[in-house]
C-alpha cells in the first residue's frame, strides 16, 4: 500500500500528554480534582492563551490533549510539536513541570511555530 500526501497541512500541533497529567495529580494530591485543574488541561490553556488569544501576533498551530506519548516523565508533561516548517520536519519533545515550565516552554515553542500573515 502507497500512501500519498493529499495536502500538507498549514498548521503545526502541539500535543499534550493528558496521562503525564493524570500522573501529575496523583502523586501531588490524592484529592479528586476537577477538570479545570487537571495540570493537562491548565498546561493547554495555557498555550492557548498565549499563542492564540488576544495576540497581535498569531500562530498557525492546533493544541490539543493527547493520550499517552510513551516517553512518561516522573511529575512532568510530555509535551510534542508535530508538523512546524522550521524544524525541519522533526518531531520536537519537551517535559515540563506545568508549575513552573510554562513561559519557557512558550518561548522555545516560538522559535518553531510559523505566525499568521
Amino acid at each position: 500500500m502507497t500512501v500519498v500526501l493529499k495536502r500538507r497541512s498549514q498548521h503545526a500541533h502541539i500535543l499534550v500528554c493528558r496521562t503525564c497529567g493524570d500522573t501529575c495529580m496523583s502523586s501531588s494530591s490524592t484529592e479528586e480534582a476537577s477538570n479545570e485543574e487537571h495540570p493537562t488541561k491548565k498546561l493547554r490553556v495555557a498555550l492557548e492563551n498565549s499563542l492564540l488569544n488576544g495576540q497581535k501576533e498569531k500562530w498557525q498551530v492546533r493544541i490539543v490533549e493527547s493520550s499517552c506519548l510513551d516517553i512518561c516523565p516522573v511529575g512532568a508533561i510530555s509535551v510534542r510539536l508535530v508538523g512546524a516548517e522550521t524544524s525541519e520536519n522533526k518531531v520536537l519533545t519537551w517535559t515540563v513541570a506545568p508549575e513552573t515550565d510554562v513561559e519557557e516552554l512558550l518561548e522555545a515553542l516560538k522559535n518553531y511555530l510559523p505566525r499568521l500573515a
